[in-house]
């Protein structure tokens, strides 16, 4: 066992959860409307769809890529559907400040969703599968004690960034009115129904 691949980990755990896309965003969202440690709970969602993926890449590479690179589409525009609709929701609702509630059922539902998602993108896998080969990392599932570390690092390294968006989301928290949560509402929304919108229309041949 090494434990040089804790770090290697963490290092790529960053690297995957730091682009932004529709989870970044609502977790954004919901540190700015609830509170930062909403938006972390929201986001480990996401670390552990991460942790998941990484495990699988380090354990079974070559024949997950081929297994995913196969059912790739119909993966996708599941993705797409499920992002569609939380953008649609986003898009019809109408939040004030002294409304919102932040619950320990609302998080942990919240947190499912950024699962979901995260676990609806096979790009993700495949994005960590170019990782590690690219860092000579391919063969790790011959040593299982080193592919566990590299694993618990992904979920370290991912929960680690969305500690740090959602702590940095939470110095302009205070500053959010009832008129700035329509605005977030309608950007989010928009992103996210593009997001939803690119992965169908990539899915169904159309592009």
């Amino acid at each position: 066992m090494s434990f040089v691949y804790l770090p290697w980990g963490i290092v790529i755990g960053l690297i995957m959860a730091a682009p932004i896309g529709p989870v970044n965003i609502i977790c954004l969202r919901r540190s700015l409307m609830k509170s930062p440690i909403n938006g972390f709970t929201v986001g480990l969602g996401a670390a552990a769809a991460d942790g998941l993926f990484g495990f699988i890449a380090a354990f079974g590479l070559a024949s997950v890529t081929r297994l995913i690179e196969q059912y790739n589409g119909w993966v996708e525009i599941v993705g797409g559907v499920i992002l569609l609709v939380v953008g649609i929701n986003l898009w019809f609702s109408h939040p004030h400040m002294d409304n919102i509630q932040d619950t320990y059922n609302d998080r942990i539902k919240a947190a499912t969703g950024t699962f979901l998602l995260t676990i609806t993108n096979p790009m993700t896998v495949l994005g960590f599968g170019a990782l590690f080969i690219g860092l000579g990392l391919g063969d790790m599932g011959q040593n299982y004690s080193n592919a566990g570390l590299i694993s618990i690092g992904i979920l370290l390294g991912s929960a680690l960034w969305w500690g740090i968006l959602c702590s940095s989301a939470s110095r302009f928290s205070d500053k959010v009115s009832d008129y700035h949560l329509a605005i977030i509402n309608k950007i989010s929304a928009i992103l996210i129904l593009v997001f939803g919108s690119v992965a169908l229309i990539k899915n169904t041949g159309l592009i």
